[in-house]
């Protein structure tokens, strides 16, 4: 019977930089999505959460740089408590699946391994094949996976944008 699941996963980053944002969360989605067998036409939606000092992009971009353009994604603030990890990429996949939730392959990866030690159980990672692998599965058309200006984004309250309805 198929249900949905959450599958959790964490990155940090070295920097708040955009090119280190997106690669880390585009090395955490395919890691996730590797481990599980995720395919994006049985995600629900995906929420992602940064740490306060993580500004420099949005994490659900790398989401649709892989193909994810039907999926609903957001955004938001992880709580900011004193003594919490540092410039952390999380993320909350709601996938529908036949798998019951105790064969569900959460990921956390880098620094972040410290969020959740007993659920810490991933192999060695290759990042050099895990590039390759991103490479082949990023989105051609870049131009779909830019971030639009509020004015132009019909799911915005703002929207310029008549007759179209957001995801």
């Amino acid at each position: 019977m198929t249900v949905c699941r959450g599958v959790r996963g964490a990155i940090t980053v070295q920097q708040d930089t955009r090119d280190e944002v997106l690669s880390a969360t585009r090395q955490l989605l395919a890691l996730m999505i590797r481990r599980n067998g995720i395919d994006a036409a049985d995600v629900a939606s995906a929420i992602f959460t940064v740490t306060r000092d993580i500004e420099s992009e949005f994490p659900a971009l790398a989401a649709r740089q892989l193909g994810w353009l039907e999926v609903p994604l957001l955004c938001g603030y992880e709580v900011s408590v004193d003594g919490s990890l540092p410039r952390c990429i999380r993320v909350l996949i709601h996938w529908n699946t036949d798998l019951p939730q105790a064969d569900i392959n959460h990921v956390y990866v880098r620094d972040a391994v410290r969020l959740r030690p007993d659920l810490n159980v991933l192999p060695p990672v290759d990042f050099e094949e895990l590039e390759r692998w991103i490479s082949e599965h990023l989105c051609e058309d870049q131009s779909t996976a830019k971030a639009v200006p509020a004015s132009q984004d019909p799911a915005s309250p703002g929207s310029d944008v008549k007759g179209a309805s957001g995801a």
